[in-house]
């Protein structure tokens, strides 16, 4: 594990020295405000672990429209909520989920912007 860990920082320098930047930095500035605090973001569900229905709040900006989806440990999503800016939360039904670890994830205009565990119990 350590080996692959290492293999990936170097690439990742390497890149870097060529002047190629593996992530886009100016994609990053815009979710933050100038205080550094995230614009967008997904609270933890709640509660956590879940049994049957789940709470998560949520920020984005005003008439924009995003997606909170529900992904399994091997990334294949699962659920799909659609959300928009003028509300900041959504119940979550888990009753057809198996016990397991699950990902809740906000997607903005494409982009995977957070993402929190769930736990089905």
């Amino acid at each position: 594990m350590k080996k692959i860990f290492n293999i990936l920082l170097l690439l990742l320098l390497s890149l870097t020295v060529l002047g190629l930047r593996p992530f886009p930095i100016d994609d990053i500035k815009y979710f933050f405000d100038s205080s550094g605090s995230s614009k967008i973001h997904i609270s933890a569900p709640a509660p956590n672990p879940v049994y049957d229905y789940a709470t998560i709040n949520y920020q984005i900006p005003e008439n924009e429209f995003a997606e909170i989806a529900i992904f399994n440990f091997a990334g294949l999503k699962l659920k799909s909520y659609k959300i928009n800016g003028n509300e900041n939360s959504i119940v979550i039904d888990c009753t057809d989920l198996q016990a397991g670890v699950y990902f809740a994830s906000l997607i903005y205009q494409n982009k995977n912007v957070d993402s929190k565990k769930l736990i089905k119990k």
